[in-house]
């Protein structure tokens, strides 16, 4: 047994069981191990004494934190770097598969549909990286791997964290020894010159290099020395590839020439550009999936490391003689961020989005552990240029999940990875590549082992799911759900149409998908507070579809939170009271639930409650536009509108397209005596709005209210003749009489909506509190305007 394997085996022992050694190479000796807290094989990537000799274990740390923070599906990720003994070293998560540079020794050159396949797939991880500012700088078909579908870069990060962790007196030694710098074989001229000014392009000549080689089974230059091929490419043009190997088409032909030009400028001058180009070449297209011959036994390379352990840091006793680690820190709240669709297909945003808020909903089981809104974590979306730290201070969050999922044919590939926002360090990460059918495994192996990660349990239970959780074991069903789930979170009428239209199609698929119906009532009972003629029956759809979802599973808060706001928009306030009371009760941590239990408690006058249950779900869901609304609303009927305006505020910076916001900001003004600002505002919300009946009516208020009387009544005009087919809310037209001072047609008006159960009597203007219908009361009509809405029972005055 060697020195260095008693070393490992003393100093790792409370933490993995080393197995053997692997295949290394001259950077670095590598280990098979075992993971002892998650019972899984890791490997380990220790470097060699000449290369640590001459670098600073802990620069070397901070270099691979930087590039442990990459996250793609073609990228295998750093995970961790600490020390043993003063040696560094790097892990990465274990993959079974074969090297790119044994396939090429075993078989030669490759098929030219493959070869683009996979080069596009390298190109795809070199400018995911490039964008980040990692540069691979030894790209070689050693770092490729081939897995059954797809291939993968490792590695990335290394060279440059060798390189910037070396003492500047050592530089000339570690290029010497051809390690810092790349491989000579694929090294760009500038590289070779040891200019300091190398950049990504560096790689694009190394891709340039290893794409020759795999279309015609040896690179372009092959000398009997390090220095001999270093000169090679600075000064040496390699034979055309289309002589070598005439089938290869034309464009790809050209493309490697350009890879290959000795002046970086010459060059394309991103991966993005390279992925462009690839996708013009026939091969390209048409093969979304394939199988790859996989070797495994010796050829199989294991590609590193781990899940706890991560890097050790002060103190003194560790395994690593760095201390308690990262694992040891409590975490007791993470943000699940959207998972990005890198299939290519942007009619796969609904599975990427749906795979999003069930890992979000199984990892909300989990006692101790607080999980961000979706409404908060959404606003993340699509947007990289906050940190993680930042991210975790705006949601209030220790943890981020983050992750990756592409769609294939019937192959479906996740990734993802949970990170401690305070130092950016990767607390777990996993590789999952599985049938689509099996996207309920794989939904519960990660949160199962992020509980085990964080050392919690589901619900007090083992850390797995069943199919009672998810709902359904019928696929088709469950897609269906996801399709109407997307639209559902986009809001909207038309969006809640489809989404009512697609869960109604996942309950056909699976009549006893409980989960469904309970997402089909909340979208009915929805529906009436995004248009002014919302369909026929919603809100008795509503009901009707929550207590199928309740007779099927009792515990779906969602369901419950649907029956309350069918009850509080038929005015059956102890009913809805009872089924928010019930909701929170099973799920404490729904923003939604809250809120709406909010909103009926300053609709019957109970203005303290209200504030506190709102304020619970903007704690619950920081970042959600729709709960600044709520909270401003509340403070605007409580008469405090610089509060209400400081709220509402917040809302419009994120959501600035919101008509919703306006209206209620424009009444704070008001409330406060500024008419310029309600004017403004108003004005503003009706261009976000323009066909909504109610904005224009707030807008004829307003008008009326600031003395513009004769732009108040012009609205009022085309409101009581609206175009053919035109739904007028009369409960609309009831403010804009009010501000008119037309007592009688306003009370006319509101007579007509309670006929007619109109919802904008409470999504225009609360009757029993809003200053609105301040000239109304204690008119007998008024008064009996409340007694038919059950609220005369919550008067004071």
């Amino acid at each position: 047994m060697s020195d260095l394997r008693q070393t490992l085996d003393r100093d790792l022992s409370s933490s993995y069981t080393i197995e053997r050694e692997l295949h290394g190479g001259g950077m670095s000796r590598v280990f098979l191990a075992q993971d002892l807290s998650l019972n899984r094989q890791i490997v380990l990537k220790i470097l060699s004494p000449e290369v640590a000799a001459d670098v600073s274990a802990e620069r070397f740390r901070r270099e691979i934190q930087l590039a442990a923070k990459l996250q793609h599906p073609y990228i295998v990720p750093l995970l961790s770097a600490g020390d043993i003994s003063g040696t560094p070293f790097f892990t990465m998560p274990y993959i079974e598969g074969e090297s790119l540079s044994a396939r090429l020794a075993r078989e030669g050159e490759l098929p030219v549909d493959e070869a683009v396949l996979i080069l596009k797939e390298v190109a795809a991880a070199l400018s995911y990286a490039h964008k980040h500012g990692v540069v691979h700088r030894d790209i070689k078909p050693h770092n490729v791997m081939l897995t059954d579908d797809f291939a993968v870069v490792t590695d990335f990060g290394v060279a440059k964290a060798l390189s910037a962790s070396t003492e500047a007196d050592n530089v000339g030694n570690m290029t010497t020894r051809g390690v810092a710098l790349g491989t000579p074989t694929y090294m760009a001229p500038e590289q070779a010159a040891a200019d300091p000014g190398v950049d990504h392009r560096a790689d694009i000549y190394a891709f340039g290099v290893m794409a020759y080689e795999m279309l015609t089974g040896s690179p372009p230059f092959t000398r009997n020395s390090a220095q001999a091929m270093l000169a090679a490419h600075a000064s040496d043009k390699p034979e055309p590839i289309e002589r070598r190997r005439p089938s290869v088409p034309p464009a790809l032909a050209n493309l490697v020439r350009r890879c290959l030009e000795k002046r970086p400028a010459d060059r394309p001058q991103t991966a993005s550009e390279i992925v462009q180009v690839l996708d013009t070449i026939p091969a390209a297209r048409g093969l979304a999936a394939r199988k790859r011959p996989v070797v495994v036994g010796t050829a199989v390379l294991a590609v590193l490391l781990v899940i706890g352990a991560l890097v050790y840091r002060g103190g003194s006793g560790g395994p690593f003689g760095r201390g308690a680690g990262v694992r040891n820190a409590a975490v007791s709240s993470i943000a699940v961020l959207p998972l990005v669709n890198v299939g290519g297909d942007s009619r796969d945003e609904y599975f990427s989005d749906g795979m999003t808020d069930e890992l979000s909903n199984a990892l909300n089981k989990l006692p101790g552990l607080r999980v961000a809104s979706r409404t908060s974590t959404f606003a993340f979306k699509g947007k990289r240029d906050l940190s993680l730290e930042d991210i975790g201070k705006r949601l209030n969050v220790q943890a981020v999940l983050e992750g990756t999922v592409r769609r294939s044919g019937e192959r479906l590939r996740v990734t993802a990875q949970l990170t401690n926002v305070a130092d950016g360090l990767a607390l777990w990460s996993d590789m999952y590549e599985r049938k689509t059918k099996d996207v309920f495994d794989v939904q519960d192996d990660i949160a199962g082992s992020i509980a085990k990660a964080l050392r919690l349990t589901l619900a007090g239970q083992a850390a797995t799911l069943s199919s009672a959780e998810h709902g359904t074991d019928n696929l088709k069903a469950y897609d269906l759900y996801l399709r109407g789930r997307y639209f559902w979170n986009a809001r909207g009428a038309e969006n809640l149409r489809r989404a009512v239209s697609y869960f109604n199609e996942a309950i056909a698929a699976d009549p006893n998908f409980g989960r469904a119906y309970a997402a089909l009532a909340i979208a009915y009972g929805l529906l009436p507070e995004y248009t002014d003629s919302p369909p026929p029956r919603a809100l008795e759809l509503a009901r009707t579809a929550a207590q199928r979802a309740l007779s099927i599973d009792s515990t779906l808060a969602e369901a419950h939170t649907a029956l309350g706001i069918a009850a509080r928009d038929n005015w059956e306030w102890a009913k809805a009271v009872s089924a928010y009371r019930t909701a929170i009760a099973l799920e404490p941590r729904y923003p939604t639930a809250h809120q709406w239990y909010g909103e009926l408690l300053y609709e019957t006058g109970q203005m303290d409650s209200s504030l506190a249950q709102i304020r619970t779900a903007n704690e619950l869901d920081p970042l959600a536009p729709i709960t600044f609304a709520a909270l401003g609303y509340a403070l605007t009927l409580a008469r405090r509108y610089d509060e209400a305006i400081a709220e509402l505020r917040k809302g419009i910076e994120l959501a600035p397209s919101l008509g919703i916001h306006r209206s209620l900001i424009a009444f704070a003004y008001l409330g406060r005596g500024d008419a310029q600002n309600a004017v403004k505002e108003m004005e503003t919300a009706v261009t976000f709005d323009p066909e909504l009946a109610l904005r224009r009516s707030q807008l004829a208020y307003i008008y009326a209210a600031t003395g513009q009387q004769d732009k108040a009544q012009a609205i009022v005009s085309s409101l009581e003749h609206p175009q053919q087919d035109q739904y007028i809310s009369p409960a609309a037209l009831a403010i804009a009489y009010t501000g008119l001072g037309e007592r009688d047609k306003a009370l006319t008006a509101l007579e007509r909506a309670v006929d007619s159960h109109d919802i904008s009597l409470l999504t225009g203007a609360t009757p029993l509190m809003d200053k609105t219908f301040d000239p109304l009361r204690g008119d007998p009509r008024f008064t009996k305007i409340l007694t038919r809405m059950n609220l005369s029972q919550f008067q004071t005055h």
